[in-house]
Parts: C-alpha cells; sequence; structure tokens
C-alpha cells in the first residue's frame, strides 16, 4: 500500500505474448478495457485481476490469460501524540516510556532516535540527556509481506525559568566601603535569569531592585531572596543570598607618647593585629615605618581582623611629643695650637660652631688659668692640654659633652754653628747635614728638599749648593744655612763583553760601559775610527780600556774593559754556478739548493749588497743573479756566492686548422690531434697529450678520442723542456654524415647484437629520442642517451604486456633534436 508504482506494465507478468491485444478488468474479456501500463498507485490492499485478449491472426486465436497484483496491506504503527517538558522538569519526567505516546499500534515494532540524541534505549527516552528543542522518535514495524509503516512521536523540551544557584556570601569591610557604595545582588548567583524580583529578607532598606547600598549598614548579615518570573507552565524554587557586612574594634595606645631628637612612625605603640597609622581619623594617607614623626602631630592608628581581613572603621588618636637633645658641637677641623706666650686664647675656636650656648667650660687638666671660654698660657710648661664644653639637657634627653686638645709650644733652635760649610767628593758617600748644625732641634725641613727626604746628603743624586734648615712653630721661624761643594769622581763604567760578526754592522763600544760611563775618556788601543765606534770589517778581536781621569780631591783614575770577539762563518761551496730549469716546471729559489752544499743555514739574496732576501717559494726569474750566504753560531758568511740562473720556457704549440672536425666512428686517436699541430715533427715526436691544463696524467698517441677536452705542450729536444702554457683541443667528432640506423638485430642472449644499438649515437646526437611500436601501433619502447638500449623487451609497460616482445617487424621514430635534421622513420626486424 502507498509503494505500487503509477505506471505499471503488465505485460511483465507474462512470457513469450505477442503484444497485439487488448487488457480488461476481471476474469476475462467482458470488463471494462484498460490501457498499459496501467496506474497502480490508488488501489487499495486487496487482489486485483487482469485479463489480456490477444489479437486474432485470420481465423487463429489464443486462450485468455489472467493475471493478479496484490496490494498489501500496511502495520498499524498507531497515532502520536507530542509531549512538551519544561526544562528543569526533565529528572522527575524521565524516563519516558515512548509506547505511552501511542495509541492503536501492533507490537513488535523498533524505535529509532531520528536526531541521534543518545537518550533512547529500547523505548523509553533519557530526558536528562536533552536539551532545549524538538527531538523525533520514530515507531517502525515491517511485516511479513515486507511492508514497512511508521509512526513519529515528537519530544519538545522547553526553556525554563532559572533562579540560579546561590554563590558563597559576599563579604565586606565597613572601613572599605565607598559613599554611596552599591552591590549587584545577581553578582551572587549563577546561571540565573535576571528577570523576577528580589525581597528584603531582614528589612535592611538598604535594597532597590536588584541593588543594595552597602553605606550605612551596620556589622551583621543580611538576606535577600529572588523570585523568578515564570515562563508559561515553567516556574523556579526561589532563591536566597547573603551579604555579610564586617568591622574591626580599633586598637589600644597611650593618647600622648613622648620621644627624643627624633622618632619614626615604627616607633609609635598601639596594641593590636595588623597596626597601621594614618594622617587622618578618616581616610587619608597610609604612613611608612620610615617616616618621621612631627612633633605635636596626631597620628591614627588602626587593627585589621586576621579571620576577615577587616581593618577597623574607626581609628585610635596618638599625639607625638618630639624632644631636642642638647648639642655641645664637635671638635673644629684645625686643632688651636698656641705659644706659651699667648694669655687671650678662645677656647670656643676648638669647636665647630654647631654648639648649643649656655655651656660651661671646664679645665680638665688645671693647667694655666681658665676664665669662662678665655685661657691664658703664660709660661705654661709645652705640651697639649684638654678642656671639655658641658651643655645640660632637658629630660627626657641626656647631658651632652665634648673635650677639645690644646697644644702649648715654646721658641725652638736652629743650631749653634752658624752657616757651616762642607767639602766633598761624589764617591766619598752620604754626610748628615744636620750633624754640621749643632744642636739644632729636631723636625725642621731643608730646603731644597733632599733626595733622602731627610737632611742626609747623597752626593751621587743630591746637586751642591746652600741648603737651609728651618723650624717653625706658634712662637716663630728659625733658620740656619750649610754651603755644600762636590766635586764629581771619575766612572769609565763597568767591564763588558762583545761578540760579534764579521759581517755585522760597526757598533758603539761607549753603550756597552752602562750609563753610568761619563763621556770624554780614552780607548786604548786606538779604535780604527779614532772614536768609540768599532768595526768588525777593520778591528780585531782584543780588550779595549777606556779610561777617565780623575779630577781633585777625587782619586784615582777610572778605567773600564771591553772584550772583543769577532766571529765569522765560512762561505758557501757552490756546487754549480750556472743552474737551468724549465719554466713549466715553476721552479722556486728552493730549487737553487741542489746548485750549492751549505753546512749552515742556507740565506738567498737578489742583490750583491744583500740589502733584499728572497723567500724559497719565490718563482725564480730567467738571467736574474741570485746570492747565497749562510748561518753558522748566530753569524752570516760575510763573503757571499753567486748563482746564475736559466730558465727556458718553451712556446704553446697552435692548430694548423681550427675548423677541422672527425667522426668518431672512424676511431680518431691522439695522434689524428698531433697532425694538426704546426709544430709536431713525428720523427721527434715532440708533443705531449695531457688530461688536464695543469699536471695530469700524459696521453698515448694511440689512445682513441672521445668527447672530451685535450691538452698539449711542445717539447724543446735540446733541454727537454714543455710549454709552461699548453693548447686547449676540444675535438668535433660529429662529422659522420647521415646516420645509419641498423634495420635489425637479435636479442637472443649471445653476446652479439643483443640490442638495437647505434654506434656512439649519444656522442652524436646527445639530444635524441626514439620511439619503437608494433605492428598494431602500440609504443613498446621509449629511449634517450640516459636510457638503456632497446633490447627486445618493452620499457612501456603500462601499453604493452611485459615480458619478450615477439619476433617480428617493429616501426621506429628517431628524433634528432639538433635544430637541424628532421625525424626519420624506418622498419627493423627483431630475431632471436
Amino acid at each position: 500500500e502507498g509503494s505500487a508504482p503509477s505506471s505499471y506494465n503488465l505485460f511483465d507478468l507474462l512470457e513469450g505474448e505477442d503484444q497485439t491485444g487488448t487488457w480488461f478488468e476481471g476474469m476475462d474479456n467482458t470488463g471494462t478495457s484498460i490501457t498499459n501500463p496501467t496506474d497502480l498507485s490508488g488501489l487499495t490492499p486487496g487482489t486485483y485481476n487482469f485479463t489480456y485478449d490477444v489479437d486474432a491472426i485470420d481465423s487463429c486465436d489464443d486462450e485468455l490469460v489472467t493475471v493478479q497484483i496484490t496490494i498489501n496491506a500496511l502495520p498499524v504503527t498507531g497515532t502520536p501524540m507530542p509531549e512538551t517538558f519544561c526544562e528543569n522538569d526533565l529528572t522527575a519526567s524521565s524516563p519516558l516510556d515512548l509506547y505511552g505516546q501511542l495509541t492503536g499500534e501492533d507490537t513488535g515494532g523498533t524505535w529509532t532516535d531520528d536526531n541521534a540524541s543518545g537518550a533512547l534505549t529500547v523505548s523509553e527516552v533519557d530526558l536528562t540527556q536533552l536539551t532545549i528543542g524538538t527531538y523525533n522518535f520514530t515507531y517502525t514495524i515491517t511485516d511479513a509481506n515486507s511492508c514497512t509503516n511508521s509512526s513519529t512521536v515528537t519530544i519538545i523540551v522547553v526553556d525554563a525559568p532559572e533562579s540560579g544557584t546561590a554563590n558563597t556570601p559576599e563579604e565586606f569591610c565597613i572601613a572599605e566601603i565607598t559613599t554611596n557604595q552599591t552591590y549587584n545582588l545577581f553578582d551572587l548567583l549563577t546561571d540565573e535569569d535576571q528577570t523576577g524580583t528580589w525581597s528584603d529578607d531582614n528589612a535592611s532598606g538598604a535594597l532597590s531592585d536588584n541593588l543594595v547600598t552597602l553605606d550605612g549598614l551596620l556589622a551583621g548579615t543580611y538576606n535577600f531572596t529572588f523570585d523568578v518570573e515564570a515562563i508559561g507552565a515553567c516556574d523556579d524554587v526561589n532563591v536566597t543570598v547573603s551579604i555579610i557586612i564586617n568591622d574591626t574594634p580599633a586598637p589600644t595606645a597611650l593618647a600622648v607618647q613622648e620621644f627624643c631628637d627624633t622618632a619614626t612612625i615604627s616607633d609609635l605603640v598601639a596594641t593590636g593585629t595588623t597596626v597601621q597609622w594614618y594622617d587622618a581619623a578618616m581616610g587619608g594617607n597610609l604612613l611608612a615605618d620610615t617616616i618621621d614623626l612631627v612633633d605635636a602631630q596626631i597620628y591614627y592608628a588602626s587593627q585589621t581582623d586576621a579571620i576577615t581581613g577587616c581593618e577597623s572603621s574607626i581609628r585610635t588618636a596618638v599625639t607625638a611629643t618630639i624632644y631636642q637633645s642638647p648639642n655641645a658641637g664637635a671638635p673644629n677641623t684645625t686643632a688651636i695650637v698656641s705659644c706659651n706666650d699667648n694669655n687671650n686664647i678662645d677656647l670656643f675656636s676648638g669647636l665647630d660652631g654647631s654648639q648649643d650656648t649656655g655651656g660651661t667650660w671646664q679645665n680638665d687638666d688645671g693647667a694655666g688659668s681658665l676664665t669662662g671660654n678665655i685661657f691664658d698660657a703664660t709660661g705654661v710648661t709645652a705640651g697639649t692640654y684638654n678642656f671639655t664644653y658641658l651643655v645640660t639637657a632637658s629630660a627626657p634627653c641626656l647631658d651632652d659633652s665634648e673635650t677639645i686638645t690644646i697644644t702649648i709650644e715654646a721658641p725652638l733652635n736652629a743650631g749653634s754653628n752658624i752657616n757651616p760649610t762642607q767639602d766633598m767628593c761624589s764617591n766619598e758617600g752620604n754626610v748628615d747635614l744636620f750633624s754640621l748644625l749643632g744642636g739644632a732641634d729636631t723636625g725642621g725641613t731643608w730646603s731644597p728638599a733632599l733626595t733622602s727626604t731627610t737632611g742626609v746628603f747623597d752626593p751621587l743624586v743630591d746637586n751642591d749648593g746652600t741648603y737651609t734648615y728651618t723650624l717653625t712653630n706658634s712662637c716663630g721661624t728659625y733658620t740656619n744655612e750649610v754651603e755644600v761643594t762636590v766635586t764629581l769622581a771619575p766612572n769609565a763604567g763597568t767591564d763588558n763583553t762583545l761578540t760579534i760578526c764579521a759581517g755585522d754592522d760597526p757598533i758603539d763600544l761607549f753603550t756597552l760601559l752602562g750609563t753610568g760611563a761619563q763621556s770624554g775618556g780614552t780607548w786604548s788601543p786606538a779604535l780604527t775610527s779614532g772614536t768609540n765606534m768599532f768595526d768588525p770589517a777593520v778591528d780585531d778581536s782584543g780588550n779595549y780600556i777606556y779610561t777617565v781621569t780623575a779630577m781633585a780631591p777625587c782619586s784615582p783614575d777610572s778605567t773600564a774593559e771591553i772584550s772583543v770577539t769577532v766571529n765569522d762563518t765560512p762561505a758557501v761551496i757552490v756546487l754549480d754556478p750556472d743552474p737551468e730549469f724549465c719554466l713549466v716546471n715553476n721552479p722556486t729559489v728552493a730549487d737553487l739548493s741542489t746548485s750549492v752544499r751549505p753546512t749552515g743555514t742556507l740565506n738567498w739574496y737578489e742583490d750583491a749588497a744583500l740589502t733584499i732576501p728572497v723567500l724559497l717559494t719565490d718563482d725564480l726569474v730567467d738571467g736574474e743573479d741570485y746570492y747565497a750566504t749562510q748561518s753558522s753560531g748566530g753569524c752570516e758568511s760575510s763573503i757571499a756566492v753567486q748563482i746564475n740562473v736559466t730558465v727556458y720556457n718553451v712556446p704553446t704549440p697552435t692548430l694548423a686548422d681550427i675548423t677541422i672536425e672527425y667522426c668518431i666512428n672512424d676511431n680518431p686517436t691522439i695522434s689524428t690531434l698531433s697532425a694538426n699541430i704546426i709544430e709536431y715533427d713525428s720523427g721527434l715526436d715532440n708533443l705531449r697529450w695531457y688530461d688536464t691544463l695543469t699536471g695530469g696524467s700524459a696521453i698515448s698517441n694511440t689512445t682513441l678520442l672521445t668527447n672530451t677536452t685535450y691538452y698539449v705542450a711542445l717539447v724543446d729536444q735540446v733541454t727537454s723542456c714543455e710549454s709552461s702554457v699548453r693548447l686547449e683541443v676540444i675535438p668535433d667528432l660529429t662529422a659522420c654524415g647521415k646516420l645509419i640506423i641498423p634495420d635489425g638485430f637479435s636479442p637472443n642472449g649471445d653476446g652479439t647484437n643483443d640490442t638495437f644499438d647505434i654506434d656512439n649515437l649519444a656522442i652524436l646526437y646527445p639530444n635524441y629520442e626514439m620511439e619503437i611500436y608494433n605492428r598494431n601501433g602500440n609504443i613498446v619502447y621509449k629511449g634517450n642517451a640516459n636510457t638503456p638500449r632497446f633490447d627486445g623487451t618493452s620499457n612501456q609497460g603500462r601499453i604493452v604486456s611485459k615480458g619478450d616482445l615477439p619476433v617480428g617487424v617493429y616501426f621506429y621514430i628517431f628524433n634528432f633534436n639538433d635544430g637541424e635534421n628532421k625525424p626519420e622513420q624506418g622498419r627493423l626486424y627483431l630475431s632471436r
């Protein structure tokens, strides 16, 4: 029922019929005739007969044939009833048996979860797994006739009002509440609908709509209840939230607290928990512990409860009183020093001026006479004396005092010997000038200053002249003078030795005497130069004495001796004064070592004066003269030997015909290339072929040419030297005329003609491509210079089966890809 087609061909129910005739309803041809195909879609359950009457052929006819079509009734799945639930009633209504939402249904069907909600188990729905929305669950029955019917039950979950979940009560500290501060009660709910009414459970009078005015509430707990508005028939329970107002009592403290000189906030004392100090009874600034207290200033203390974390809203007032300690000052940086004839010394000059007035002075040592702050030192023995200044304090501060020291001095003595004199030689040793003064007081100064920084005169470092001794104190300045005359002692310096090479430059012997040697002396024996200069080329080894004559009162004369030794190294032995080299071998100075036989370290120079040294790695120059010395024992031979160098070079060979071409299939060799060199002499064999521009390996004349580069050098028959620069030759091996392509091959594994190959193909046409087809036009091989040659198997396996190709005729297309030759086509025969 409901599945019959609207166009059904009744002939599908016959076999072997002639389709020229008429269909009738019923068991014979008396019923109503119908068209074929016929419409079955509107038939109700039952059995329907249709009779076919074939058209007669002349007098020949056939029997009527009746066919039947059965329309089966659908199974009864009942009448569904939808159900609507509030979102907050799902738990109470779950699980829901879907059979309760059907009437008149047959048994034996199955339920399906049309929306894949995951809430269906057999026929029960776990409503708690559903969210707001519409859900369909279908009951389906398939009977024995394979007829299927279904009914769908719709479950609707609608939004329900949410009172929300109460959060933890919100706590406030009175001290932190600001003027007109409010709190939104919805902040104490989670997942609520904010359409409803709040009630003030404690009649605090602070509630307005959903806002609570915190300013003015006393300490305590305040409850507020929220009644959410219903949505249709859906409602929710009321929810109560709480606000807690906390406060902490003020700490206890003395109303007035006293300090001396200075104090800070940390010095204030109050009893409480986590005490903090402010500059105002309310609000104001929080004061750091390091802030200095101000005299008569009022400070305010609060405490904070350790549990609630609330600071007291009322603060305790404390007045600070600061007393100042007396100041007796400090000693002046300049001490009082006075002569014992001073009767008016002001003791306050011994203080720095910071002291308080009104104090009293005390004479600690009882010396002289003290009146107020004036001390009379007349006749007081030289020495130091102490005096104390005392300033009395006001409670609770302590008295202060400061002690100063006064130094009293007597007149000084600069010596009883007036202006003594001293004559001496510079080498006599030191003299203490103080001993010449006669009983002078110590502690004076000498001018000009002596090197010793005392009164000791050193004739070696101090200049002769007048030295003044000066004594100074508060009683006056006292002086005496000593006249010193110094005669310089002779100094010829110190003995020394000199070892010098015969080839070294002249040296000044005076520099070997040391820094103390005096000039103007004489040498014995006399040097050739007539001065201090010793020239090893003309002066002999030996002892040379330098004498400086003494002047009274100094004696005797001074001498110093220089012992001179002159060394030389023999000249290098020459083995070959005229060596010869080939430029192609890149000869260097190091190659000259075979021309000489040194016994020491060999040195090479470019000039006879030996001023231009050369390196062993320097290239030899044809016709250049080189000079050799040797070093031994620290001396270089004074005589150099001369080596005359000849460096032969052979010109680079030249090509006779730069356009000549060859055919690689003719097997050209290196000798073929030699025949194109102008300088080539086959009788002398005067060419050398190589595989690199320099160095490399020599190539035989019989070597077959390949598609590569060759390098040739010319050989001189007299010197046997080769060209230092080789000629580069790149032979063209492609002059082979028209390509000859073979017409067959035999890939039978006998080692002969096993591949379809063309001699030197990759060299003659490096870019070639070849395609081979069978007689059916299918490609069996495709290759170029980089692929294996055709060996009778296909490399185009997607077109032709793999394995050996059959014997027979094949066709090729050869593309030269050289820009000149057109592709060639041909045939080849594959035999085995």
